[in-house]
């Protein structure tokens, strides 16, 4: 009894909330002006954002890449089918060592480094061509 009860109280209070709520207009985040970051912020922004975003896909294709490498490192062995590369490996496939897992890494992160850094450069560029 006490659980519906609980129920009830919960219920009303949700729906009595937005009722005393005031409008978004009046409540919400101000809009930041131009002037507000500094130019060198906005680029450090944009381009942690961009080599946040890139690294998945360069872990991914760091780690394809490192397979496939280790896999033709492999071949003339009897056990090269535990090397096999990621879509055909079986269930016995080898393991990284800690070196390797650590090298996938600074793989990846140096290529998104690497991304961001080109982002940035293109962006310079279209700068200086749109103010001749």
């Amino acid at each position: 009894m006490a659980r519906m009860w609980t129920l009830i109280l919960l219920a009303v209070l949700l729906l009595a909330v937005p009722g005393f709520a005031q409008s978004e207009e009046e409540n919400g985040p101000a809009e930041y002006q131009e002037e507000e970051f500094s130019p060198f912020l906005r680029n450090l922004r944009r381009a942690e954002i961009v080599m946040l975003g890139s690294f998945p896909i360069t872990l991914f294709l760091t780690l394809e890449v490192f397979d496939i490498y280790r896999y033709i490192d492999n071949l003339g062995e009897p056990d090269a089918y535990r090397y096999t590369p990621w879509p055909l490996r079986s269930p016995e496939a080898a393991p990284y060592s800690a070196g390797q897992i650590t090298g996938i890494l600074v793989s990846a992160v140096s290529a998104s480094v690497l991304i961001a850094l080109a982002d940035y450069l293109v962006g310079r560029s279209k700068e200086k061509r749109s103010e001749r």
